[in-house]
């Protein structure tokens, strides 16, 4: 079982607390915290950044406090987006931060809900919602999208009803990924399901064990991790607060080492994609003495892979010639750097087979040098690039004699 390397960072920042919301501001490079629940169960509505050594408290006035609502960094209008959540009431409110200040946005769309879901669709910009629950229905399967000024419903049908679950959007895939949560009956799921902005189709048969208030994030190299969560909200043997950690590449989940953070549920989650870290924090855990307290715990996951995401190559190339193309990585290269290994019709410059090419620390694209074998008669050429632990990607091209 590949181990995964979560490393607890400073204990000095916000308050223990669970059900907190957060997201990572890419553009002012600092993760942002809101809200939450205390272990006396008080609402709290403070706002804090952590740049990856230090938690700094930033602003107090604004949403009011709150749990189980719901943030994402909107990446095309530089914001992070919260919706909703509970203080005792469900709530429907669209909040923006924009570093400095919080500003209340419209108030129609979603109904007021909490244990809801949000990614943010990098490829479409919009912010998918779905479900939670709510005063009127404790569980909702409703899908909504946020463009920035208005909120819109789309389809109903998708995954069944519930709340608690996990969502983030896949960069790779090109898709926001689902999973879990809690339905009606009470029951757990443990079902995978992917949202492409027109349907949702149900995914990866086979994964973790139905959960709910488990964490998700996208690590933006085709890979999203989840921890934790819980096993059923009513009490008894089968009720427990997990500690498994799992990596989803698409198609697979894949368990990874069971030691990290402990066992955790209402954790929030998030992807520094400046440090390639996946950030959690807080969450309610498993005490020694049986009790289970909120933490105020900072922990940290490095991306564990960078892979290959395109080659950028003419679709027609003359055999003989100096080909100059790139090669395009899903986040930029770490310390130590990477090598790209190359298989299938194509050669160096000089006739042999293509040599391997080291990516530096902090590069995400490479050029590269080829020719392509004397032909007679216009040929197709297929070869494929590919860092070693990771999927090969290919490229198809028409030689020319």
């Amino acid at each position: 079982m590949t181990k995964f390397l979560w490393t607890q960072q400073s204990n000095f920042g916000p308050s223990p607390r669970s059900g907190s919301a957060m997201a990572f501001d890419s553009d002012r490079k600092r993760t942002v915290l809101f809200g939450g629940r205390s272990t006396n169960n008080t609402f709290v509505g403070d706002t804090w950044e952590w740049d990856g050594s230090l938690w700094t408290q930033i602003e107090d006035i604004g949403p009011a406090p709150r749990f189980l609502s719901a943030l994402v960094y909107d990446t095309a209008r530089k914001v992070c987006l919260l919706f909703g959540g509970n203080n005792s009431q469900h709530l429907g409110d669209t909040w923006q931060w924009d570093g400095i200040k919080w500003t209340k946005l419209s108030e129609s769309g979603p109904s007021p809900r909490s244990s809801h879901a949000m990614a943010f669709d990098s490829d479409r910009s919009r912010t998918v919602l779905f479900a939670g629950q709510s005063d009127v229905n404790f569980h909702l399967n409703d899908t909504w999208e946020f463009d920035g000024d208005n909120w819109t419903q789309l389809q109903d049908a998708g995954p069944p009803p519930r709340a608690s679950h996990a969502m983030a959007f896949d960069d790779f895939n090109h898709r926001t990924v689902l999973f879990g949560g809690l339905d009606a009956n009470p029951n757990s799921l443990g079902d995978t399901w992917a949202w492409d902005g027109q349907e949702w189709v149900q995914i990866a048969e086979f994964g973790p064990s139905p959960r709910l208030e488990a964490t998700l994030a996208s690590t933006q190299d085709g890979n999203l991790v989840l921890y934790g969560g819980l096993t059923s909200i009513l009490n008894g043997a089968d009720r427990r607060i997990l500690a498994d950690s799992w990596e989803f590449d698409g198609k697979r989940w894949t368990q990874r080492q069971d030691i990290g953070p402990g066992p955790l549920h209402e954790a929030a989650i998030t992807f520094d994609s400046l440090r390639a870290r996946t950030i959690l924090f807080g969450g309610i855990t498993l005490a020694p003495d049986g009790s289970t307290p909120a933490t105020g715990n900072t922990w940290e996951l490095p991306a564990t892979s960078v892979r290959v995401t395109s080659i950028n190559i003419p679709s027609n190339v003359t055999a003989g010639n100096h080909i100059v193309f790139a090669v395009n990585l899903s986040r930029p290269a770490p310390v130590g750097g990477v090598t790209i290994t190359f298989s299938g019709s194509i050669f160096a410059t000089n006739g042999a087979n293509m040599a391997p090419i080291t990516v530096d620390p902090g590069t995400k694209s490479v050029a590269a040098v080829a020719t392509f074998a004397p032909t007679a008669n216009p040929t197709t050429a297929t070869f494929s690039a590919e860092i070693e632990g990771t999927p090969p990607v290919s490229a198809t091209v028409i030689v020319n004699p």
